[in-house]
């Protein structure tokens, strides 16, 4: 019998069936209210004569829709509604033009070792988002995984049988979603305490991301078997042929996708970010070895010192030899006008020092850009996103040939923790400070119209004179 496929979906317009399941259907649509393309995954209620059976799948459904309405971040796909039409429940989704990793690897699109370890990176800092927030994945596969085919960025997908941990503690999970007896996530890919039935934590994600990593790297999965029960127990048991047997891959890429392939939880990365950590550092050290020190160029060290410290409070109190020590730290690199030293949704790890030149602060929207402002010599770019390692909220663009000092942070933080823990102190407090005299605006504001007793026009905290005028 041939599904049929509706005109609307609450106010969205569909255009197009893109999934379907056993028990559910995926379809791209049009939102006539924001005029744009949304996903919308809706559950086949007709496929469940069990009525219980039926809330339960509803109950799965709408708590994806709660778990992921909640994740802000660009590597994470976004939920924008919910809702239910003839009995059936919906979650309206981003609509990610790409393809998932599965798909990627069947069709062999050529991807770099560097820029596969730099997605999965990505991937290890998004899960830690979600995990600092108390919520487990606990089916992290190549097909959770969306490449944007524009950005070449990562989106993770399916947060379908994710589970809210106590994120004070991160050991209990609440068993309000699962059936008795029922093991989450796909075999493949779960970890030996996923297919033991025991009890999961953000480790658990993280074997399931080596194994993905293992997969996109070497083209071949971890642990075979003649069958099921072969392949699982192999999870258990075996180890996995050695990565650096592939070719392009060497002995220390093997090292850290094994160290996330541990049986034991205790001797893997202790957290996503960890693991993002270690790659990021082995990329570094990978394009360190590639470029070496071909960029050569000199500058008045003392004239740099000293703009900086004018220009920006977090260098204030840095010593000269402690500025020249972070010198010391950074890469060098020249950009020709149009290279981007910053792509806008990329993990925030490096900030620049222009030495000499210019840069453009933009956005990036439908194609469109839109220029913020232009900095030159003596800037800095990137410095707040290295506090927490969030995606780049714009891109810099070389506007004409640029010189700049690149800092990793961390590499900074694993080779000078001292030095690394006061740019944290300094970066803090400025943003302390960003933060206090906004409050003081508003506190201002609001005694403005407390005053004269009118509250129906009071700006919403944040809010601040001379922005969002338009």
């Amino acid at each position: 019998m041939t599904q049929e496929i509706p005109k609307t979906i609450g106010r969205y317009r569909i255009m197009r069936q893109i999934g379907l399941g056993a028990m559910g259907e995926v379809y791209l649509a049009q939102d006539e209210l924001i005029h744009r393309k949304v996903a919308i995954k809706r559950m086949r209620v007709d496929h469940y004569e069990n009525e219980q059976k039926r809330q339960k799948a509803i109950d799965c459904l709408l708590h994806e829709a709660r778990i992921v309405g909640n994740l802000n971040h660009s590597h994470i796909t976004a939920v924008h509604d919910i809702g239910v039409q003839e009995g059936a429940p919906y979650i309206v989704m981003e609509y990610i033009e790409g393809e998932n990793i599965t798909e990627l690897i069947r069709d062999k699109v050529p991807f770099s070792i560097q820029e596969k370890l730099s997605l999965i990176a990505m991937v290890a800092r998004a899960l830690h988002f979600a995990h600092k927030r108390g919520i487990l994945h606990r089916d992290i596969k190549p097909a959770n995984i969306m490449i944007v085919t524009q950005s070449r960025l990562p989106k993770i997908t399916d947060f379908g049988i994710a589970r809210v941990m106590d994120a004070s503690t991160f050991d209990s999970i609440e068993s309000s979603i699962d059936e008795e007896g029922f093991i989450p996530g796909t075999p493949m890919y779960m970890s030996p305490e996923q297919i033991r039935g025991e009890e999961l934590d953000t480790r658990s994600d993280i074997f399931s991301l080596g194994v993905l990593a293992y997969e996109w790297l070497s083209g071949e999965k971890p642990f075979e078997g003649k069958d099921l029960t072969a392949r699982l127990d192999a999870v258990l048991t075996a180890d996995p042929k050695p990565l650096n047997d592939f070719p392009g891959i060497d002995p220390e890429i093997n090292r850290i996708i094994m160290q996330a392939l541990a049986k034991p939880r205790s001797e893997r990365y202790q957290s996503a970010d960890a693991f993002g950590d270690i790659l990021t550092l082995h990329l570094s050290a990978l394009e360190k070895q590639n470029t070496g020190e071909k960029t050569s160029f000199s500058f008045d060290k003392k004239e740099i010192v000293e703009r900086l410290r004018q220009r920006y409070i977090f260098f204030a109190d840095f010593s000269e030899e402690e500025l020249y020590e972070l010198f010391r730290a950074s890469s060098k690199e020249e950009f020709v006008m149009g290279d981007y030293l910053i792509r806008e949704g990329t993990s925030g790890t490096t900030m620049y020092i222009i030495i000499s030149g210019a840069v453009i602060v933009l956005t990036e929207t439908e194609g469109k850009r839109v220029e913020l402002e232009t900095l030159r010599d003596g800037s800095c770019v990137g410095e707040m996103s290295m506090i927490d390692h969030m995606p780049r909220s714009a891109s810099v663009v070389a506007f004409k040939k640029t010189v700049a000092l690149v800092l990793n942070e961390t590499v900074l933080r694993h080779n000078n923790p001292k030095l690394c823990l006061k740019l944290y102190r300094n970066l803090a407090t400025t943003l302390s400070e960003r933060l206090r005299a906004n409050e003081a605006k508003y506190l201002k504001l609001l005694a403005t119209h407390l005053a004269w007793g009118d509250k129906s026009k009071l700006p919403p905290p944040g809010f601040e004179d001379g922005e969002n005028s338009s």
